[in-house]
């Protein structure tokens, strides 16, 4: 089934979103406390936004069923 992930870092108490990392084209993995690149092992922490460290919020998207739905 045609589904795409969307993953963002999200501060639950602002609401202010800030994109994955990319590094080497692909999207940084995350190991519980930094984000690394496989390829090159750079590591990024993650922001800090209202005290607090910003965290991931995922979405599964079908796309099959947004696209349909509007036909």
């Amino acid at each position: 089934m045609p589904r795409v992930l969307e993953q963002e870092l999200y501060c639950s108490d602002c609401g202010r979103t800030v994109a994955i990392p990319v590094c080497h084209g692909k999207v940084m993995e995350y190991d519980g406390s930094v984000f690394f690149c496989p390829t090159c092992a750079k590591e990024w922490k993650p922001p800090a936004c209202c005290r607090s460290v910003m965290a991931i919020r995922r979405k599964l998207r079908d796309i099959r069923k947004e696209i349909f739905r509007t036909l």
